[in-house]
């Protein structure tokens, strides 16, 4: 059965979404293998240790390239669901990625990792199609319980990574985390192939005009800037937690080792599936409230993790409403750009997606600076200060800048 981005069915199977969130878990999975690796790379490819920290910023370039290859992959790839039939895009991707694995795990000094990861990041942004595929095959009355559905495969492939490329690298080393993932790729591809229904593009254009209209849609579109906004400082929150957990629970009063992360990332997992919870939520009562309430429940968090952070249940707790009010949040936010059109939604999400990584990446750089400074106070409190960023979003923008133009106003009757 061929289903056309014009069609909307109300009928779309547990199975297919299933099947959807299970593809979204495996290939963004590949953007965060390497995180656990870097340490046993570095031995391979004969990276001094003497100086561990020149050791890991010499290797953690490795992971830098295959989150820019993401960014890249989202800007540059993503937009063609919009002009090629979604499925035989998903399979080349596919495809792709099992043979850039392979170079992966046939990498043979830090310079060939560093362009294979680089590759690896630019054709995983496979999620990034199924995810607008999802919301056209799903009817208007059930999207944001699609949506929400298929989040939690994306939340078990960023947290799982970490968990499940450690196991395999302690026990059979880091290459055969890439081939593993190549072999599973290999399986996807077979169910893709059967079990995905077809659609079309709704643009007759070519890819530079496609990419040409990206910068005037960002324009146009406030919604979009403010979903942006939302999610990219939301995300950014999320990722200051995650990068800097690792320091608190090797400082007092717990003192593990790295693998603890992993631990609490299961109860991240965990977390995910509250995200079908928010999409019936959007179903009924609308994007904003589900925004609004995702926002309160990571504010809160954070809150209390400032004195429960040196609790392990209070972090634990901590972990999982940080995860739910982010994951949550970026389902609301897609609700709100796939109303926007369904021709231009593969390049709604690219630029929605290009948006909520670099959050994450600046998340990481100031998680990581604020730790330096203020210890884990001060990661709390620059999360605290980015989910309030966040919830401007939902004020209107003709109040906004009458509150700013009344701020300022105060500000200069005071000099």
């Amino acid at each position: 059965m061929i289903v056309k981005d014009s069609e909307k069915t109300s009928d779309i199977s547990k199975g297919l979404v299933l099947l959807m969130a299970t593809v979204c878990g495996f290939t963004v999975a590949n953007v965060y293998l390497n995180q656990t690796l870097l340490v046993s790379m570095s031995a391979t490819f004969h990276i001094s240790a003497a100086s561990i920290g020149i050791s890991a910023a010499s290797i953690g370039i490795i992971a830098t390239l295959a989150q820019i290859g993401y960014a890249l992959g989202n800007l540059l790839l993503v937009p063609l669901g919009d002009i090629f039939e979604r499925k035989k895009l998903i399979l080349f991707l596919l495809f792709a990625i099992c043979i850039v694995l392979a170079l992966n795990a046939l990498s043979i000094n830090k310079t060939w990792m560093m362009v294979t990861s680089l590759a690896l990041g630019i054709v995983t942004v496979v999620p990034q199609i199924i995810v607008p595929l999802a919301a056209n095959i799903a009817s208007d009355h059930n999207r944001g319980k699609v949506l929400g559905n298929v989040a939690i495969g994306l939340v078990c492939g960023i947290l799982g990574a970490r968990l499940v490329s450690g196991f395999i690298d302690v026990h059979f080393g880091w290459r055969m985390v890439y081939w593993t993932s190549a072999v599973a790729t290999l399986f996807m591809i077979f169910l893709v192939y059967v079990y995905f229904p077809r659609s079309k593009g709704g643009n007759a254009t070519s890819y530079k005009h496609l990419l040409m209209s990206l910068g005037p849609l960002f324009i146009k579109e406030r919604a979009l800037q403010k979903a942006c906004v939302s999610q990219g400082m939301m995300f950014a929150s999320f990722s200051a937690f995650w990068t800097t957990l690792v320091f608190l629970l090797h400082t007092h009063p717990y003192s593990y080792g790295s693998d603890m992360v992993g631990v609490i990332g299961l109860v991240g997992i965990a977390g995910a599936f509250a995200t079908p919870i928010i999409g019936r939520l959007i179903d009924i009562k609308g994007e904003k409230f589900a925004s609004l309430l995702c926002m309160s429940i990571s504010l809160l968090a954070f809150i209390g993790l400032i004195r429960g952070g040196y609790w392990l249940p209070g972090l634990i707790l901590g972990a999982l409403l940080i995860t739910v009010g982010t994951q949550a949040n970026q389902v609301a936010c897609q609700f709100t750009i796939f109303q926007l059109g369904e021709e231009k939604r593969s390049r709604l999400n690219g630029l929605y997606m290009v948006s909520t990584f670099l959050g994450g990446s600046l998340g990481s750089y100031l998680g990581l600076l604020a730790w330096t400074k203020w210890q884990w106070n001060g990661v709390c409190a620059i999360a605290i200060l980015m989910i309030a960023i966040s919830c401007c979003s939902l004020i209107p923008m003709n109040i906004l800048r009458k509150m700013i133009g009344n701020l300022m106003n105060k500000k200069g009757s005071n000099m």
